[in-house]
């Protein structure tokens, strides 16, 4: 029989915060994979922690508690029982490491491996362990088209439940048979892939913008009939009042004592305190009709392109790359209006081209330019925060609607010290973008970024109207928003076909 696990009433508040990540939330994950997905800091890998077991909830249950894995989204951290894993030649074992091209003396150096490696062995002893819950945080980060594809496969093969917190859609739709997306404070359920759930939600959201579009033409309806109620009410209470007759109008009294004994005194009275009531229900009913926002204003207002029709020139080269290896390059001219992808292997040397591209462009005063590495490190993060701070309020308002374009929470931001990676990248970006570049090269930049959040950066870039170079492992995203690719195969550098 199947195992369905359940999760009931589930809320979790970080020790000494204001508000809740997790709020009465329940959800039933049956066998197979399940993809999560939602903005940076949402609680999705709160949810998977909780349903694995590792984090106990401030209310609600998890049922049946299961044996578990749990794939940590840094693949830095060694997996418990790699020795052992290292040590079995059953044919679970060989099997896992064939499938996954892991080399027997890889598992004896695990700290020295690099990131795609180490992410490997991550998932084969998890998946070695047989548990019956499996948690995959964030698998594809840094990692090339092979391994992704070697981690698919490996996946697949899983009996258990699974759940897959990833902003990788090409893994998300190849795996998943259903997603929890975060959106909005909710959490909800929907079957299928990625893709079908954002199309699903696609067509939520425009049905939940006319049932408010409907709800606030009604409340304007009954707001006009509200304020005439009240002004034939008030009129009505005039009338009943003595104050003002004549003492010798008797019959203006008489009529006035007519309007009490027969209660017509009070019907508009009575009226207007129903329409109150149906504004209130008016009011509430809007109120539950949330409509998620989206930023999705111009970037580029007064961008253009460079004057210069070929903003840089490379003469062919070959540049060291560690270990004794060198890249290729040919000779290589980028126009001024020119989106470029660069894709290769893990190791082939796209950072080193774009190292040496920044190198060349660093000799031209004349040419304004963005750069941003793969990595953001700790003086990176410090002149980011610090860039922040010495911003004049208008400056800082404009940078911080850049980022709210990008779909992050500008509020957030502005605390600084709680910001993640993902969010700093963003404040980098746009800060960037604000001097107004007539080139942009950027080598990863959807690390750490939520599936949202890359959509966003690939409509910004596509529409740039100036020159992108960009090395990515994402296809999708290289494809929305560069027009030209340059692979790297073989140690050389070459256009691709």
């Amino acid at each position: 029989m199947a195992q369905l696990l359940r999760i009931s009433h589930i809320s979790y508040t970080y020790p000494g915060a204001a508000r809740s990540v997790l709020d009465d939330v329940s959800l039933s994950f049956p066998q197979g994979w399940t993809g999560v997905v939602g903005t940076n800091g949402c609680g999705k890998t709160t949810l998977a922690q909780i349903a694995a077991g590792a984090v106990e909830p401030t209310a609600g249950s998890v049922t049946p508690m299961l044996s578990s894995a749990y794939c940590a989204q840094d693949a830095g951290v060694e997996p418990e029982g790699l020795s052992d894993f290292a040590c079995d030649w059953a044919s679970e074992a060989v099997r896992l490491r064939r499938a996954l091209r892991i080399e027997d003396d890889m598992l004896w150096h695990f700290p020295e491996l690099s990131c795609g490696e180490q992410k490997k062995i991550q998932v084969a002893v998890s998946l070695w362990r047989n548990p019956e819950l499996l948690v995959i945080d964030e698998p594809t980060n840094h990692v090339d088209a092979a391994c992704r594809s070697q981690l698919m496969g490996v996946l697949r093969g899983f009996g258990g439940i699974g759940l897959l917190i990833s902003h990788d859609r090409e893994l998300l739709d190849g795996l998943v048979d259903q997603c929890v997306s975060f959106e909005s404070g909710s959490v909800m359920m929907r079957p299928g892939s990625y893709t079908a759930g954002r199309r699903q939600a696609a067509i939520e959201a425009e049905a939940a913008v006319r049932l408010r579009g409907k709800a606030k033409a009604e409340l304007s309806r009954l707001e006009v009939e509200q304020r005439k109620r009240r002004d034939l009410a008030d009129r009505s209470a005039s009338r009943r009042s003595a104050r003002g007759l004549d003492k010798h109008d008797s019959d203006g009294r008489a009529r006035r004592r007519l309007a009490v004994f027969s209660g017509q005194d009070g019907k508009a009275t009575r009226l207007a305190s129903r329409m109150d009531g149906r504004v209130e229900r008016a009011q509430e009913r809007l109120g539950q009709l949330r409509v998620e926002k989206r930023y999705e204003g111009d970037l580029w207002v007064d961008a253009t392109p460079s004057p210069r029709k070929a903003l840089l020139h490379l003469p062919a080269c070959e540049l060291p790359c560690g270990s004794g290896r060198t890249l290729r390059v040919p000779e290589l001219y980028v126009g001024n209006k020119d989106h470029l992808g660069i894709t290769g292997p893990n190791g082939a040397g796209k950072s080193t081209f774009m190292r040496h591209v920044v190198s060349r462009l660093s000799e031209d005063q004349g040419l304004r330019f963005l750069y941003m590495e793969q990595e953001i490190g700790s003086q990176e993060r410090d002149r980011a925060l610090g860039m922040l701070k010495s911003l004049t309020p208008s400056e800082r308002g404009r940078l911080l609607s850049v980022v709210a374009q990008l779909d992050s929470d500008p509020g957030r931001i502005l605390d600084g010290t709680g910001a993640s990676p993902g969010e700093l990248r963003k404040v980098m970006l746009a800060h960037g973008f604000l001097r107004q570049p007539e080139l942009i090269l950027l080598d990863e930049p959807t690390n750490h970024l939520d599936i949202h959040s890359i959509e966003a950066l690939e409509r910004a870039l596509a529409a740039f109207p100036g020159a992108l170079v960009l090395v990515s492992h994402d296809e999708r995203f290289l494809e929305a928003a560069t027009s030209e690719r340059l692979r790297i195969e073989g140690g050389v550098l070459q256009r691709s076909r």
